[in-house]
């Protein structure tokens, strides 16, 4: 399995509203996925409407912490990512292994994810709209990433946003490249400066 497959398969929809990635060991992430699925249809069928993002990511954390706690099982090694529309408007989760999970306007897990913190810190979240958001996202990526270090970049990126009427879809191709090429090129206005 290659590097992409394995990013894609770990990148899972709910719903149409609801989305997740996870960083760390495949098989947990895999597992909490599983999880995070059966809580959604849970609540789905007692209360016929679509779980709230937060809602979904208290109860995975629960489940995530009480893995902490009994010898009988091992503590899960991956970070999740869980974005969410729903009536409450957007909301953007990350649980850790500890079963700890904050709300965040803007968070990054995995290796690079200290730099990527430190520039999603920089942005003024407050006046991007959503292709503004991803240009930023892809330079902070190109940013993060090692040339000498990493494997070639394959930059993929998905997005809950107007442009899909809220839903979870894959960012089209083309503006995917615009935001590759203003990565690039704002890299490299960087790296002339210094």
């Amino acid at each position: 399995m290659s590097m992409l497959d394995w990013l894609v398969s770990m990148h899972i929809n709910f719903s149409k509203f609801l989305f997740k990635a996870t960083s760390g060991m495949y098989a947990d992430g895999k597992h909490l996925v599983k999880r995070a699925r059966e809580e959604a249809q849970q609540y789905l069928n007692i209360y016929r409407s679509p779980i709230p993002g937060k809602m979904i990511a208290d109860r995975v954390c629960n489940y995530v912490q009480a893995h902490t706690l009994y010898s009988s099982v091992r503590p899960f090694g991956v970070t999740a990512i869980l974005a969410a529309h729903d009536h409450n408007g957007p909301y953007l989760g990350m649980i850790e292994p500890s079963g700890v999970g904050w709300g965040y306007r803007a968070c990054a897990a995995g290796k690079g994810h200290k730099v990527a913190k430190t520039e999603l810190e920089k942005l003024d979240l407050d006046n991007l709209d959503a292709l503004q958001a991803v240009n930023e996202v892809a330079r902070i990526l190109l940013t993060c990433h090692d040339d000498s270090k990493d494997k070639p970049i394959e930059l993929e990126m998905t997005w809950i946003a107007p442009q899909t009427d809220f839903h979870h879809e894959r960012v089209p191709q083309d503006i995917l490249d615009q935001a590759r090429q203003f990565g690039e090129d704002a890299i490299k206005a960087r790296d002339m400066e210094d």
